[in-house]
């Protein structure tokens, strides 16, 4: 397998600094194989990410995830490879060869050093609020029996990063607090 480089993927050839990436995010589709009522944008999903994971943080009854600041930045950037990929849904990226690689290989390296290496409490709540933000998007602008599936599949996943917060350790009142968040934001209910 040859070498990715993020060249190949640019449409400007000066471009190396990450802008073209965050002019990609608002045209970037997510959802692309399912019926939606209207479409959402990494540009969307990664501020709605952000935006929620830095009210989880900041709120949390104790100083147990980076600074809201640092979150929001995380969130921002988790999913800048798809800006050159597109939105590969993850029971394809499970099949596809060398897909850490590509990601790797096309994240810009300017963004990429603006952002904070996740912590693994980090990176589970940036997991829990990608998920709720997948679930609630489709749960409220899905359209079909695929919309659906995807629905059960994100809730499926849902259900691991719980029992991943169990796993790490977390205090009961720290799972209490990130998860009556998440909820709400994935159900709008208690």
């Amino acid at each position: 397998m040859s070498k990715f480089k993020i060249e190949d993927f640019l449409a400007y050839e000066h471009e190396h600094h990450g802008l073209e990436a965050v002019m990609r995010l608002q045209s970037v589709k997510r959802w692309h194989m399912i019926e939606t009522i209207r479409t959402q944008t990494l540009a969307e999903h990664s501020a709605n990410v952000a935006m929620l994971a830095a009210l989880i943080a900041h709120t949390a009854p104790i100083e147990y995830f980076s600074s809201p600041g640092d979150i929001s930045i995380m969130a921002l950037v988790h999913d800048m490879p798809e800006a050159f990929t597109g939105d590969i849904p993850s029971h394809s990226k499970r099949h596809i060869s060398g897909i850490d690689s590509l990601e790797k290989s096309v994240m810009p390296k300017q963004l990429a050093r603006i952002a904070p290496a996740p912590s693994d409490n980090d990176a589970v709540l940036l997991k829990l609020c990608d998920l709720a933000d997948g679930i609630r998007f489709i749960r409220i602008q899905g359209l079909d029996g695929t919309a659906v599936h995807a629905q059960e599949g994100l809730e499926s996943q849902l259900t691991a990063k719980r029992m991943e917060m169990n796993a790490l350790g977390w205090p009961e009142h720290v799972r209490s607090h990130v998860m009556l968040h998440v909820l709400f934001y994935a159900y709008e209910a208690h």
